[in-house]
């Protein structure tokens, strides 16, 4: 998905122009950060070199949300908290790490760049954005209506949809 193509797309809905963008970038990163917290991870792997087991959430290359695994070479660890210790003896870890992390992706300034988020329509992301537009512009019900639209988008495509089984 292009940026560009979805504040196109938003403004045109909402009958606004091209200096509306700002604004609507903002409402793009509203959904993006919904999206990466509750409905698709978006996923970065990073090394790190790390004394006492310690890793700065600053030192993170992506806005950090939360870790998925933690690999030493030696072991592999699926945790839910920064402080990492080897198996059986309490002592942090030293040496290099590799963290697999959730983050969440940035609607950049430049227009050209494209975003992607695993298994979602453009259309969806647009109506997000329209519903976030709606809510901080208080037509309450406009936001109701595309907020609808933007969750049905989600489900469509999401894990849950997929394993129902009729």
């Amino acid at each position: 998905m292009k940026q560009k193509n979805i504040l196109e797309a938003a403004a045109e809905i909402l009958g606004l122009q091209a200096a509306s963008y700002p604004i609507l970038r903002r409402c793009a990163n509203l959904v993006l950060a919904n999206i990466a917290a509750n409905h698709r991870e978006c996923l970065a792997t990073q090394t790190f070199d790390v004394t006492d087991g310690r890793i700065e959430y600053k030192d993170f290359k992506k806005t950090f949300l939360r870790v998925k695994s933690v690999s030493t070479g030696t072991y592999s660890l699926f945790i839910d908290f920064m402080q990492v210790h080897t198996p059986h003896s309490g002592s942090g870890i030293n040496g290099r790490v590799e963290v697999t992390y959730c983050y969440i992706p940035a609607f950049s300034k430049k227009l050209g760049q494209a975003i992607r988020i695993p298994n979602l329509a453009e259309k969806t992301f647009i109506y997000g954005v329209i519903t976030e537009y709606a809510l901080i512009s208080g037509m309450f019900n406009e936001a109701k209506v595309w907020n609808e639209k933007f969750e049905a988008g989600l489900f469509q495509t999401s894990e849950k949809h997929k394993n129902l089984r009729w």
